[in-house]
């Protein structure tokens, strides 16, 4: 068995842990089945961001008009966005393989591998170990086993990001960000869209308020049915048919996406092998310094559930390497970490939801503001909601939750505050340049009560 100072397994986050140790001189052993540079990279935020910001573009084009242009869009090409997008992502993909290779330290294993023991791994025909393990495999699209399903050639959300043919009508199932994104995306370049609903609104892990926006805005431009599930799949001769539940009807579908959340690799590496505490749904169980119950094995990622986004992952790296290979130990603070959903109208959010707030009966104020009653709300014809929520002082930062345009930058205002002084004067004590879009948050922050 070969012998290695440092193992990583998974190489989106993970590889900076595996470049760091390589630098301090340690023997390193990456494992990584897929491309590398893991699912941010390769099937996730960056090819999809990619992709979308060209159905935004597509969108622009479309409302012009209601600026007195008047403007058509003459041909979209979608082989030539997908393979744009695609052909960036494999070029970074291959030259980090390529850099990996050339250094030699860390030692590179693509190819699928497996736990055997507390920190040994079956990786092809070789066995290796580490004095130090460090668990970031990620997650996968989790697929309901639903009669039928397996047998036709859906779409999970890897294989949304890559297929080459537009389709005339796309049905998404699932309600979360994943299938708002990728309904965004093909929606706007002319794809018929239907949405497959479990529950009465989408992005139901957004605050209400938020949802309930975004979830009007959005049923605007496509077709989604509420409480609405599938029961079976057929395919024949290039059409899904899908089957609703409660004598539903049926739909029929040239491309069908299947967006019903993700789940944790920890099954197919075997991490029960290794010793380390799960949760009921895979995730790996750690502690504030991201350790796992068996001494000398952290996890970290997506593949713990906590704020299972790549910043979150960038942010943990660190706090992994104090606490692995220094004296002092430092504890992961999620706090103020936000997130965002690049879907049409976009979501920015951090902090505590409302409806958590009264779950954990914790006492709050709120503050509210519509764009529309701002100078850039005229300027771009637009509206959208932000919301800040704050402790019963009215003082410190709890939440901050915007729908809208450039909400995905505007909630930055809020995680600057958050994660400097967190309190609310870092916002209500700044002079914004009128009328930028910013005011529009400003003016929740005064109006909290």
């Amino acid at each position: 068995m070969k012998k290695f100072d440092v193992l990583v397994v998974g190489s989106g986050a993970g590889l900076e842990v595996a470049s760091n140790a390589s630098e301090k001189g340690l023997s390193v052993a990456l494992v990584e089945e897929g491309p590398l540079g893991g699912t941010c990279l390769n099937r996730g935020c960056i090819p999809s961001k990619m992709l979308i910001h060209s159905a935004d573009v597509a969108e622009t084009i479309r409302s012009s008009e209601k600026f007195g242009i008047k403007s058509k869009i003459e041909n979209i090409d979608f082989a030539s966005i997908v393979k744009r997008v695609s052909g960036a992502v494999d070029t970074d993909s291959a030259g980090i393989e390529k850099s990996l290779r050339e250094a030699g330290n860390p030692t590179l294993y693509k190819m699928h591998g497996k736990f055997i023991g507390p920190k040994q791994m079956q990786v092809g025909d070789e066995q290796i170990e580490a004095d130090k393990v460090f668990i970031v495999g990620g997650t996968r699209p989790s697929i309901p086993p639903l009669p039928g399903l397996a047998t036709t050639p859906f779409l999970d959300s890897t294989k949304a990001l890559k297929l080459e043919k537009q389709p005339e009508h796309l049905v998404v199932i699932g309600g979360g960000y994943i299938a708002a994104e990728l309904a965004h995306f093909y929606g706007a370049l002319g794809t018929k869209i239907t949405v497959l609903v479990r529950g009465e609104k989408m992005l139901d892990n957004e605050d209400e308020e938020i949802a309930d926006w975004f979830t009007k805005e959005f049923s605007k431009k496509y077709e989604v049915l509420f409480k609405t599930e599938a029961e079976a799949f057929s395919y024949s001769e290039n059409t899904f048919t899908i089957k609703l539940k409660d004598d539903g009807g049926k739909i029929t579908a040239d491309q069908l996406l299947v967006a019903t959340g993700r789940r944790p690799n920890t099954d197919i590496l075997d991490v029960a092998k290794t010793g380390v505490e799960m949760d009921d749904k895979g995730y790996i169980k750690v502690n504030e310094y991201l350790e796992t119950n068996v001494e000398g094995i952290w996890a970290f990622g997506d593949i713990i559930g906590i704020l299972p986004f790549r910043h979150t992952a960038n942010d943990q790296v660190g706090y992994s390497l104090r606490n692995a290979f220094t004296d002092k130990k430092v504890p992961f603070d999620p706090f103020g970490i936000g997130h965002a959903v690049f879907s049409s109208p976009q979501i920015g959010g951090v902090g505590k939801t409302e409806q958590q707030l009264k779950k954990e009966g914790i006492p709050y104020k709120v503050g509210r503001a519509e764009l529309k009653d701002t100078g850039m709300g005229g300027a771009l014809q637009e509206n959208g909601l932000a919301k800040v929520l704050t402790d019963e002082t009215g003082q410190k930062i709890l939440g901050c939750h915007i729908v809208g345009p450039q909400a995905s930058v505007l909630i930055h205002e809020a995680i600057v505050a958050m994660k400097g002084n967190g309190t609310v004067n870092a916002i209500t004590q700044s002079v914004y340049i009128h009328p930028a879009l910013p005011e529009w948050l400003q003016r929740a922050f005064f109006a909290i009560e």
